[in-house]
């Protein structure tokens, strides 16, 4: 019985251990055969694609094969075109010389029937001739005349916009220059007077706090002190100073560099032109009135009294700007004395009457002594 019993559970087990093996050998063939169908698909897509390729090349070569005829047959209209235009134009300079030379043909035809007519009526034809060689030069003359007026009015015009522009630049700059003038001023006389009054408190509280006399080395390193703590409360003015000056000359900077619209009365300069131009046609229709009662003069001189009138009134109206100006900024300066101030502080007094440009470095060059000093 036992042995049966194992007999039995041998092959229970024998049974299970096949049919696992059969369930995994029936997924491997469902897998494999899903990857076959997937390669297929795949390689039916490629097949389509390689035909739709290959159309699309057929179909391109068949285009540049069209391209090329195309280019030959227009290559050989090209050619065509050429030839006749080259034919063409030999035919034009072939008759262009031919009908020249009928032309001085007939030109020397009638310059030679000319001179016989006018063998006949020889004083007539001379007197003619003559007048009309005067009058040809006369037009010449005035031509090159109104150019010349035409070029002076223009110069005329463009050195009134210039001296216009000029003034109007140099009034503003002036009035930004008087305006930051001020400004400086008013600074220095702030810190001038603050820097009065801390020195009186200074003064006053050193007279109250060492009324006792002190011993030689205490009293100079209480000078050298003071005069360290003097330094460097003149130098931290200047400073904030020249920050000061630094920011208004980049404002005045880029105050000039802005373009502005000038607003210039051409009315003066326009009456002017006109003015010169009327009295400038007067003296030319005396002067031909003149030359066809009178013999013609080839060497006459040309006269240019009205242009030097016009640029000699011109230049008086321009000195004469220049002078009011100028008395007007002699009258707007007004310098007051300061001789105590300049006495405390004499780098602020030479920093006045400098320049804007050579201030800065002249200052700079001041604090960096008196922190040499202060080190030392």
């Amino acid at each position: 019985m036992q042995n049966i019993s194992s007999n039995i559970s041998f092959k229970n087990s024998l049974n299970k251990v096949t049919d696992a093996k059969v369930s995994d050998t029936s997924a491997q063939c469902q897998i494999i055969s899903e990857e076959l169908t997937n390669l297929r698909q795949q390689v039916i897509d490629l097949k389509e694609t390689v035909t739709s390729l290959e159309n699309i090349i057929h179909i391109k070569d068949l285009q540049l094969q069209d391209m090329q005829r195309d280019n030959e047959r227009l290559s050989v209209e090209l050619k065509k075109q050429q030839r006749c235009v080259r034919n063409v134009k030999q035919q034009l300079d072939d008759e262009r010389f031919f009908y020249q030379r009928e032309k001085d043909y007939f030109n020397t035809e009638i310059q030679r029937h000319k001179t016989r007519c006018a063998s006949g009526s020889s004083r007539l034809h001379q007197q003619q001739r003559e007048l009309e060689e005067a009058r040809e030069c006369l037009e010449e003359e005035n031509k090159s005349l109104r150019e010349e007026l035409n070029d002076k009015a223009e110069t005329t015009y463009n050195l009134c916009i210039k001296f216009l522009r000029m003034k109007y630049a140099k009034d503003s700059l002036r009035q930004k220059f008087d305006q930051l003038l001020k400004e400086h001023l008013q600074v220095m006389a702030d810190t001038m007077e603050r820097l009065d009054e801390a020195r009186e408190e200074l003064n006053i509280i050193v007279s109250n706090k060492f009324q006792e006399p002190l011993p030689l080395n205490k009293a100079k390193f209480l000078q050298v002190i003071q005069r360290n703590a003097r330094l460097v409360h003149e130098n931290a003015t200047l400073k904030i100073q020249i920050q000061h000056l630094t920011s208004n000359i980049e404002k005045l900077k880029t105050y000039t560099q802005k373009p502005k619209s000038i607003n210039i009365d051409a009315k003066i300069i326009a009456k002017l032109a006109a003015q010169s131009k009327k009295r400038y046609s007067k003296e030319l229709h005396e002067n031909e009135t003149t030359s066809f009662t009178k013999p013609l003069n080839p060497q006459s001189p040309v006269d240019y009294t009205g242009d030097a009138k016009l640029i000699a009134k011109i230049r008086s109206n321009l000195r004469k700007n220049t002078n009011t100006e100028v008395q007007k900024i002699q009258t707007e300066e007004t310098w007051e004395p300061r001789t105590g101030r300049a006495r405390s502080a004499p780098e602020i007094r030479l920093a006045e009457t400098r320049p804007s440009s050579s201030t800065t470095a002249w200052i700079e060059s001041s604090i960096d002594l008196r922190d040499a000093s202060t080190n030392t």
